[in-house]
């Protein structure tokens, strides 16, 4: 019998061709979505690229599509990464997918709207959370590419307005698949160095495509999490990005960045040079003011003649004090005569007056005798006269009509 080999040592030897190929282990091809179909159930992506003349099967596994920033569906231009392998069931090769992006203006248009609208229902472009640029920053750092125009643009505005000020570049990729990540780790980088004030991150202007990095969610994940201020200077005017969303502050341009960046030392001098101008004419017409009112208080009798005044301040405090006298006697006098009037009323109405003129008041235990029905033959009455006491007995007792008048 000839030599042979099942069909699965066959698959799995053409496998492991296809594994060891450095081209096939690791490659980018463009191509359109035909026939996609997502599994709920396991999470995986299954689904066919193709071109005018080929087709490729494809499959992204639930672990990999998760970090997908949009929806694919057919008909739409892609660029994968992923590794050729075969699949032993059924005998055939497929690309497995590690990452996806969308192709063309058009995917890309769609890309961004996807990605804008679920950062920003996560928070990511919240006004509350924007931050204070520093007024007067000592340091500055910048995330760019060290070649490129802007940071030459950024140099020489910060430069010209505040020659002192310190500018720490780290290098960034501003364009290409490892610019996201180099983009971001600069931002994070100088979070923890913490020595600088501010922070501005960018590029000049391109297409959407050229921008394309400033448009992903590391980036925008990096600025939002700063904990120091980020100014946004991505493109020209008309430009704009996810970044510029996220960032404390957007510039239009790096320029603008720039001049946002640091106030004018020049402006700053002329503004401080007014304001000494201003300050010493209003210090003039203070002390002209002082002045004037001085030479007045000189002018007056107390300073030219000190004694009549001193003498005529004392006779006025004599005047006041005789006037203070009589007025302090007359009112004790009213006083006293108004004790007396009524002191004299009291006399009169006083209850031993009355017993000095005969009369006594009987009194059974403590309280005075007003009527008769409370007494009894028997009884011992206290009479009470002017000298003294009487210890009554009583013996009987006859009620007598009161006249009536």
């Amino acid at each position: 019998m000839p030599d042979f080999i099942t069909v699965t040592q066959l698959n799995n030897y053409i496998n492991e061709i296809l594994t060891r190929d450095p081209v096939l282990s690791d490659l980018w091809i463009k191509g359109e979505i035909s026939g996609f179909k997502l599994y709920q159930q396991s999470g995986h992506m299954y689904f066919t690229l193709k071109d005018k003349k080929s087709t490729l099967s494809c499959v992204m596994f639930k672990n990999r599509n998760l970090r997908l920033n949009f929806i694919p569906e057919d008909g739409q231009e892609v660029l994968v990464r992923g590794r050729v392998s075969v699949y032993p069931p059924q005998g055939k090769y497929q690309l497995y997918v590690e990452e996806m992006q969308p192709y063309g203006v058009g995917g890309l248009f769609l890309y961004l709207n996807q990605l804008k609208e679920r950062l920003e229902k996560e928070g990511y472009f919240d006004q509350s959370r924007k931050k204070t640029l520093p007024f007067f920053p000592r340091r500055i750092g910048i995330v760019t590419s060290q070649d490129g125009a802007a940071l030459r643009d950024m140099w020489r505005i910060l430069k010209s307005r505040h020659p002192g000020i310190e500018v720490l570049l780290v290098h960034s990729a501003v364009q290409g698949m490892e610019a996201p990540y180099q983009l971001a780790e600069g931002i994070r980088l100088l979070n923890e160095y913490g020595e600088v004030d501010l922070i501005i991150i960018g590029r000049g202007g391109g297409s959407v495509e050229d921008l394309k990095a400033f448009n992903t969610e590391e980036v925008v994940k990096a600025v939002y999490e700063s904990e120091i201020p980020v100014i946004s200077a991505v493109g020209h005017e008309v430009d704009f990005s996810l970044t510029d969303l996220a960032a404390d502050v957007r510039a239009a341009t790096p320029t603008q960045a720039a001049q946002m960046a640091v106030p004018d030392f020049e402006s700053l001098r002329e503004n401080i040079k007014e304001y000494q101008q201003r300050l010493i004419r209003l210090m003039e017409r203070r002390l002209l003011y002082y002045s004037e009112n001085l030479d007045n208080l000189m002018m007056r009798k107390i300073w030219q003649e000190p004694e009549w005044t001193v003498k005529t301040k004392q006779d006025y405090l004599h005047s006041l004090n005789k006037d203070l006298i009589r007025a302090v006697d007359n009112i004790y006098q009213k006083k006293a005569n108004s004790f007396m009037l009524v002191l004299s009323g009291l006399e009169k109405l006083s209850p031993l007056n009355v017993l000095k003129r005969g009369y006594a008041v009987l009194m059974k235990d403590g309280n005075a005798v007003r009527n008769l029905d409370n007494i009894k033959e028997g009884d011992l009455l206290t009479g009470r006269v002017a000298e003294g006491y009487l210890i009554l007995e009583v013996k009987g007792k006859e009620k007598e009509e009161l006249w009536k008048i």
